[in-house]
C-alpha cells in the first residue's frame, strides 16, 4: 500500500481507510455501535498494517510538533507540553497557571489539523495553591490557633484575622513556617481582649 501524505507532507491515513471507518462508524444497525467501533477499529489497523512503524512515528512527531507549535504561540500555556500516545490522540501534561488556561490548552490542541482526540492531565498552579491554603488552615485549627487563616498566592501565605496578644501573633506564623516554605506575610491584627 503506497503511503499518504496530506498537503503539508505529513502522512495520513488512506482516503479510502478512512470512507471504510466511515461506513463502519454509521452501520450501527447491524452490529451495534460496539460493533461499528470494532470494525472500524480492525479497518483502521489493516490500513495503518501496511505503513512502516518509521513513518508512524514520523506522523506522531510531526502533529506533536505542531501542536507544540500552537500551543508556543500563546505565552498562556508555555508550562504546556504534549505527546501522541496514538495516531491523532494527544495528550496534554505540564502545568499552567488556572483552569481557564487548562481549558485553552485543549482547545487549541484540538484545533491543530490531525488531532481527533485530546487528553487533558494538565495541573493548575491555582490548584497547588488552593491545596496548600487548605492544608494550612487545617495545621492552624489542629494547633488550636483561633481566629487566623490564611490565604496562598503564589509563594507567599497572607495571614488574616485577630488575636489577643503578640505571642499569639507570632506562634500562628511559627505553626505556618514549620508546615510550609512559603514566604509568611502576617497581617493579623491584634486586638487585647479585656483586662478584667
Amino acid at each position: 500500500m503506497d503511503n499518504v501524505h496530506d498537503r503539508t507532507g505529513d502522512q495520513r491515513i488512506p482516503d479510502s481507510a478512512m470512507a471504510d471507518f466511515r461506513a463502519a462508524k454509521r452501520s450501527r444497525t447491524a452490529c451495534g455501535y460496539v460493533g461499528a467501533i470494532l470494525i472500524a477499529a480492525s479497518l483502521m489497523a489493516a490500513a495503518l498494517a501496511g505503513t512502516s512503524g518509521s513513518a508512524l512515528a514520523d506522523y506522531a512527531t510531526a502533529l506533536m510538533k505542531r501542536v507544540d507549535k500552537a500551543m508556543r504561540a500563546d505565552k498562556r500555556l508555555n508550562g504546556a507540553e504534549c505527546y501522541t500516545a496514538a495516531p491523532g490522540v494527544i495528550v496534554l501534561y505540564g502545568k499552567v497557571f488556572d483552569d481557564k488556561d487548562r481549558t485553552l490548552a485543549e482547545s487549541t490542541a484540538l484545533k491543530v489539523h490531525g488531532v481527533k482526540q485530546v487528553v487533558n492531565t494538565l495541573r493548575t498552579e491555582t490548584g497547588q495553591w488552593l491545596a496548600e491554603e487548605s492544608r494550612i488552615n487545617d495545621t492552624l485549627v489542629l494547633n488550636e490557633v483561633q481566629g487566623v487563616s490564611a490565604r496562598v498566592i503564589g509563594t507567599e501565605v497572607y495571614l488574616s484575622g485577630q488575636v489577643s496578644s503578640v505571642a499569639e501573633k507570632q506562634r500562628a506564623a511559627r505553626v505556618v513556617s514549620s508546615v510550609s516554605n512559603l514566604q509568611v506575610v502576617n497581617f493579623i491584627s491584634v486586638v487585647p481582649g479585656p483586662l478584667f
